[in-house]
């Protein structure tokens, strides 16, 4: 069987290369999303918590995006970061939704 080209193994590793950006891209917005509640935990500041949760929620919101677009393609992730990334934004969505129903009690 012939060895794969150089240009076939550039091609290989990019599309490695790109997998591990998406994969890493969305851990870290659902690391920022949980990070930015974590703050409102710790904060008084209504107008900066305001804020945090709506970054923390367009996070979530860009991470099911990309998740829906990919579609398919979500095959790509590895079974280790595909769990990684599914965790995360159950999280992400429990602690924004209890985050939601504290407020309402505060308000």
């Amino acid at each position: 069987m012939p060895e794969p080209s150089d240009a076939l193994r550039d091609a290989q590793r990019l599309g490695a290369q790109a997998r591990r950006v998406v994969a890493e891209f969305l851990l870290t917005e659902l690391s920022t999303g949980l990070a930015l509640l974590d703050a409102i935990d710790a904060s008084a500041d209504r107008d900066a918590d305001d804020r945090r949760r709506s970054l923390a929620t367009e996070a979530y919101n860009v991470v099911t995006e990309r998740l829906a677009r990919a579609g398919d393609d979500t095959a790509v992730l590895t079974d280790a970061e595909r769990e990684a990334i599914t965790h995360g934004l159950e999280e992400l969505r429990v602690r924004l939704d209890r985050n939601a129903k504290q407020r309402g009690r505060k308000a």
